[in-house]
């Protein structure tokens, strides 16, 4: 009895490892959508919205000054319901308005 009781504690304790170390659906869309958010800027040159919305997970983007190569710094912050999932930083080259 003790002997089940010794491997059933041992099993809990790597089942429950497994699952927090593991790697989610929901972490690798998070990533993709923020990589799919970056590459639309990097080829507009322009931040469509401050935050963004899609399915429940709010993406935040920020224009930082700018980095060691002189562009600007895209950083985007992707959280639902207040927990951070993601955060994704890139260099683009921003476009700006000029009016004729």
């Amino acid at each position: 009895m003790v002997i089940i009781v010794v491997i059933f504690t041992i099993a809990m304790q790597v089942f429950s490892n497994v699952m927090q170390t593991g790697v989610s659906f929901r972490n690798i869309k998070v990533q993709n959508q923020m990589m799919a958010i970056a590459q639309e800027v990097r080829e507009t040159g322009v931040v469509p919205q401050e935050t963004l919305v899609v399915d429940s997970i709010s993406y935040e983007l920020k224009i930082a000054a700018e980095g060691p190569s002189g562009l600007p710094e895209l950083e985007i912050l992707a959280t639902q319901a207040g927990q951070k999932l993601g955060e994704f930083k890139c260099l683009i080259n921003q476009k700006h308005n000029e009016e004729n």
